[in-house]
């Protein structure tokens, strides 16, 4: 009798799975015929996010990572698909195949077994389980379609290739460096003059050589750079070598002998070489602390410390009134050089493409005159323009002997005037020229604040009169800056929140609207030259605009009844001794529309102030100013009122919301915050759409009360303070609580103060909250905060992102979620080890927008991510105080992306880890050694300090922040020592119910803290 064999071995899991499967779908076509079902509605879905990607990517936008991962999924099904499809058409009759089906011994069995197997994938079971699966993974596609909001977002910049710094040098001017360099290195001399007309290259060519000693610094102690400018005053180029140098016992009050000797006193022993640039008179050298003493004069050459000063001017008598033991005249270029120049700041497709604009151009540089500034004016104005119509219709005017008849200016200045009038003419439209003209308001190579300053000095001169809300005119103001930055009519600096107008472009602009003979306008700009008092009567009296900024004026004369009757702009900010306005000032401008009064010392401003019936523009800002008088809201053509940092306590009813015309309304940081903005804005009765900038407690009334704004009213700037308040509300951003009051127009948020331990930026319910014009989110003295997170919130417009006084926070995964973040700053975090970590959403994502990059006092810092992570667009990392961290977040491939600069302490650069040391000679020239210069990224007011320096008399700590404030910063831009310290506190004490010597004490404080803080202990024992 014959027996069958039989094996046994069975997969129970897999029978069991398979049966459970076919009790769920049936039959495998069955299952198939529903999953193509499935797959038919998601292809319909799939096909309507490419429809929308399609018409987005022509507006230049892109999709969202979420969105392409989304796709990408979707792809991967249809293929399993596919397969499935392919394994049911050619299954085996038998099935499940969970046995054996050869009969035999063993061995037989399982020989037989290899010959005949039957694919996995090809038993009904499997193909069973395989189509659950799929059904399960095609309905969570449709459900995360449902939730891919937005489906695109803007292109981020796209990374471009930056040249080395030695790889393009300037033309024409590399051999007089290296003459210079060769002169100082074989100590030859030790005063160089370069002297040569304005705009023919000299400050370039100082800054080549000063670059050069920074790479290479083991000659000098100390590389000094100070602008001198014309009308400077030597007590503030004292107070600038100083501040050069992080030396901090020079005071305001201390006369120019004092500062020398201090100067002299802390420069004796050094070896040091000076770069002064533009200066216009003789300077003594011992007042500047570059002169040897008597006791060193005597002793041998060699044995002496040497003091080399290298400055430019325009004169060569000045050259001759310094010594200078070697003159470097810098000439205008030679024709192939001024050609070379041209090319390379024009667009060389229009110059390669046709031979008669190629001709015309090369005219038109031969107009220039070989001057350099004159050459990339006129090279960048005719930047676009693609017609030789065009290039004709410039050399004309450039050539039209009748229109510069009429000047009366030397042959050297016609040319630069004649290439000033051609590219201000090629502007695109009168509102930039009137930017541009506006620009020269301010002092000579000031650095002016975009945010702070000029747009809203454009603004107020109603250059931007069509708009709805303050966010359109800023834009527009941003888009004006970089049409004058395009033209080379306005200059980039280290910070990208201010600007800088080349003197020359300044004296040429100044002299379009004072100088010329028949012409309509007639300024008087007399700002930053030390003034004590107005200009007599008669130099001004038919002036329309008139700038006595940033001067020394401490009272203004009694003037009559319209004596200056053509006078519709007044700036008098940053005069701090100025403290009252005489009462007949204002009926003596009856016709003003634009009064700045910001950044004085004014406590009271008069009744009288509502006969300026015309007035349009009023800036109070940085005032002690308290009350506000009834009268004021006889100013019925206002628009525009600022009124930051003040202490406003009364404010009439109806004073402000009454004031029909008013577009812009802002109050942040008023100390102590009051009832009067309520009931101000609650009945506001204005024409327009009002934007508002504001500081409110952080309590959730308040927040409401935002929320019960009238239609007309728009918040632009908000500050949300917790100090003093028990009870905090929960702060999801984009909860029910924020509502499209408060997030629609929402450029600015700043939170501070409050206790809470995580902060989580979520979504809203339908559209209560958007955010989607959040630019700016700042995080400010949050003790307890240890996690900050984002849920599904859009912040696709947010650039800037600043975070200060946050110990316990722990990392910020979450900013790799942010598309288009520019700058990220954090400062003070001191229990934050990385940045970014293996938390949260952000480890799908390799790369990063950040273009600046600032991390101060961040003691267990010890790396930026522990996964690789990209910057291709990172322009400026900015680090200090961070011990920990041994390694930069970047590889080689830095170089070929957007690198400027690398700025932090000399002991950190040299101490840093490298996988190649190759890499660390690239990046040298980038990096430049920082001093005493705590506050990298951030334009923090000085005001908010102040209150830092307070808040550590109150809670015994920031002592950094105290030095801060007392030995400034380069970046702010302003000089904190002595009488200027005084004259801030003194301003910005009443804001805080603080008085000088309360902070100093402070100070005083902070000086018995020096052997905690090892920066403190570089500090004067004075403070």
């Amino acid at each position: 009798m014959a027996f069958a064999t039989i094996n046994l071995n069975v997969d129970v899991n897999s029978c069991l799975g398979g049966l459970w499967a076919s009790l769920r779908l049936g039959r495998p076509k069955s299952g198939i015929q529903k999953l193509e079902k499935e797959m038919t509605r998601l292809r319909g879905k799939r096909d309507d996010i490419k429809n929308q990607i399609e018409e987005a990517e022509r507006e230049g936008k892109i999709p969202t990572n979420e969105a392409s991962q989304w796709l990408l999924d979707v792809e991967e099904l249809e293929g399993q698909l596919a397969v499935i499809k392919q394994d049911f058409q050619s299954m085996s009759c038998f099935s499940c195949n969970c046995f054996n089906q050869t009969g035999g011994t063993s061995s037989q069995t399982q020989e037989a077994g290899d010959q005949l197997s039957i694919r996995e994938s090809s038993n009904c079971c499997s193909i069973i389980r395989r189509v659950a699966k799929m059904l399960s993974e095609a309905n969570e596609l449709m459900s995360r379609a449902g939730a891919l909001d937005p489906i695109v977002t803007v292109r981020p910049p796209r990374p471009t290739v930056m040249l080395s710094i030695s790889h393009r040098p300037p033309v024409g001017i590399e051999s007089d460096v290296e003459g210079i360099v060769s002169y100082i290195d074989g100590g030859e001399g030790n005063i160089i003059g370069i002297y040569g007309m304005g705009g023919v290259g000299k400050t370039t060519m100082l800054k080549r050589i000063q670059r050069h000693y920074h790479l290479n610094h083991a000659i000098f102690d100390c590389v000094i750079w100070v602008v001198a400018s014309k009308d400077c005053q030597l007590k503030r180029l004292q107070m600038d070598i100083a501040k050069s140098l992080g030396l901090n016992t020079l005071q305001e009050n201390d006369d120019e002998k004092t500062c020398g000797d201090k100067l002299f006193s802390y420069l004796m022993n050094k070896s040091c070489l000076m770069f002064l640039d533009d200066i216009w008179e003789h300077l003594n050298l011992q007042l500047l602390g570059m002169a040897h003493s008597a006791t060193e004069q005597g002793q041998q050459q060699h044995q002496q410390p040497r003091k080399v000063m290298v400055f430019t001017t325009r004169s060569e008598t000045v050259c001759a009134q310094m010594k200078a033991e070697k003159k470097i005249k810098v000439r205008c270029l030679d024709s192939e050089q001024a050609w070379q120049l041209f090319e390379q700041n024009s667009d060389g497709d229009v110059l390669s493409s046709d031979a008669g604009i190629k001709f015309v151009a090369e005219e038109l540089a031969k107009e220039c005159a070989g001057l350099p500034l004159a050459l990339v004016t006129v090279a960048r104005a005719m930047s676009g323009k693609r017609s030789w119509e065009a290039w004709k219709e410039a050399l004309h005017q450039i050539r039209d002997k009748h229109e510069w008849t009429t000047i009366s200016l030397s042959e050297d200045s016609l040319v630069m005037y004649k290439a000033f009038k051609l590219s201000y003419d090629s502007l695109e439209n009168d509102s930039i020229r009137e930017c541009l003209l506006c620009c020269a308001l301010w002092p000579e190579d000031y650095e002016i604040n975009k945010f702070e300053e000029l747009i809203p000095c454009w603004i107020g001169c109603g250059i931007f009169d069509e708009f709805n809300v303050i966010n359109e005119a800023f834009a527009k103001g941003y888009s004006h800056l970089e049409a004058l930055g395009a033209a080379s009519l306005l200059e980039k600096c280290d910070s990208d929140y201010v600007v800088k107008m080349h003197d020359v472009i300044r004296d040429m602009a100044l002299l379009m609207v004072s100088g010329l003979k028949g012409n309509k306008r007639k300024w008087i700009v007399k700002a930053g030259i030390g003034l004590s008092d107005l200009p007599r009567q008669e130099e001004w009296q038919e002036a329309e605009r008139a700038s006595f900024m940033r001067n020394k004026i401490t009272s203004l004369q009694e003037y009559g009844a319209s004596i200056f009757p053509k006078l519709y702009m007044l700036i008098l900010h940053g005069n701090r001794g100025l403290k009252r306005i005489p009462l007949s000032l204002f009926a003596s401008m009856p016709h003003l529309t634009y009064l700045d009064l910001s950044n004085c010392g004014i406590t009271n401003l008069p009744k009288e102030i509502c006969s300026l019936t015309e007035l349009q523009y009023l800036n109070l800002s940085s005032n002690p100013i308290t009350r506000l008088s009834a009268k004021f809201g006889c100013l019925i053509k206002l628009e525009y009122l600022l009124l930051r940092y003040t202490n406003l306590e009364i404010v009439p009813n109806g004073t402000i919301s009454n004031l029909s015309m008013l577009k812009w309304l802002d109050i942040p940081h008023a100390y102590p915050a009051n009832e009067w903005w309520w009931d101000e804005l609650k009945y506001f009765k204005g024409r327009h759409q009002l934007s508002v900038g504001i500081t409110i407690n952080a309590t959730t009334n308040d927040i409401e009360r935002l929320n019960m704004l009238p239609l007309n009213v728009s918040i632009w700037e908000l500050t949300l303070d917790g100090e003093n308040i028990s009870k905090l509300p929960n702060y999801d951003l984009g909860s029910s609580q924020w509502g499209c009051r408060v997030s629609d127009k929402l450029e600015f948020l700043y939170i501070q103060n409050l206790r809470l331990d995580r902060l989580e930026l979520a979504v809203g319910v339908g559209r209560e909250s958007s955010f989607g014009c959040l630019k700016r989110l700042w995080f400010i003295d949050l003790e307890l905060l240890e996690e900050i997170s984002l849920n599904r919130i859009r912040l696709y417009n947010l650039r800037e992102i600043y975070i200060s006084e946050c110990p316990m926070l722990k990392d910020v995964s979450w900013v790799l979620q942010l598309p288009c973040l520019n700058s990220l700053c954090i400062v003070n975090c001191e229990k934050m080890e990385e940045l970014i970590s293996e938390v949260g959403n952000s480890n799908s994502i390799s790369s990063s927008s950040i273009q600046n990059l600032a991390l101060d006092n961040m003691p267990n810092l010890n790396r930026i991510a522990n996964r690789p992570l990209h910057f291709p667009y990172l322009e400026y990392i900015d680090v200090n105080d961070c011990p920990e961290l041994k390694k930069l977040p970047f590889g080689a491939e830095i170089l070929k992306n957007r690198l400027k600069v690398i700025k932090g302490e000399e002991y950190w650069w040299n101490n840093l880890d490298w996988d190649d040391e190759s890499l660390k000679d690239s990046l040298a020239p980038y990096f430049r050694s920082r001093h005493f210069n705590f506050w990298p990224i951030s334009k923090w007011s000085i005001d908010l300090l102040v209150k830092e320096a307070i808040e550590f008399d109150r809670r015994k700590r920031k002592v950094h922040l105290v030095a801060t404030i007392l030995f400034g910063s380069k970046n702010l831009g302003c000089d904190l020592t002595g009488e200027s310290f005084t004259s801030i506190v003194a301003m910005s004490g009443f804001l805080l119910q603080a008085t000088v010597d309360q902070i100093r004490s402070a100070v005083d404080q902070s000086a018995a803290s020096r052997s905690t803080d090892h920066r403190l202990q570089q500090l004067p024992a004075a403070y």
